[in-house]
Formats: C-alpha cells, structure tokens, sequence
C-alpha cells in the first residue's frame, strides 16, 4: 500500500518552499541542487518519503541559504494569502 500526502496544507507548503528555492538557488551548490530536486519529487509524487528527503537536504544547506529561502517562503506565503489564493 503506497501512502500518499493528501493535507493540502502540507502540499501548499512544500510548493511554496520549492518556488523559494528556485529563487534563491544558485547554480554550482550541490545542496541546493538536492534540496530542489526533493522538493519537486515530492509535489510530483505526492510521498512522505520525499519530504522527509528533503527535509534532510534543507537541514545541510548553509545557514545563509536558509535564511535566504525562509525569507522568500514567507514573502510568498504572504503574497498568496493576500491575494487569496486557495490552498
């Protein structure tokens, strides 16, 4: 039996943070590169597994990419909540 991520809330979160990557990612980190990659196989696959995955992957970026994402996550969450859109 395949479990799958059906909390919309979850799945919300993690398109967020994928497109915070994408916005702070830069080319050459590895890490960065990992962590983009999980995000995206866990929105396409929709598996615990890849949040955990990435998870682990945010958890070894350096602290100044962290920060740079978390900032952009909720510049986003924000910008999305403002306009409503639905989760």
């Amino acid at each position: 039996m395949r479990v799958l991520l059906d909390d919309e809330a979850t799945l919300c979160s993690v398109e967020i943070l994928a497109e915070a990557v994408e916005m702070a990612f830069v080319p050459g980190i590895l890490e960065l590169r990992t962590l983009r990659d999980a995000l995206h196989e866990a929105l396409k696959n929709r598996s615990p597994a890849a949040v955990r995955l990435a998870y682990s992957a945010y958890s070894r970026i350096d602290r100044e990419f962290r920060d740079r994402i978390s900032h952009h996550a909720l510049t986003l969450a924000t910008q999305r909540r403002l306009r409503g859109v639905p989760k």
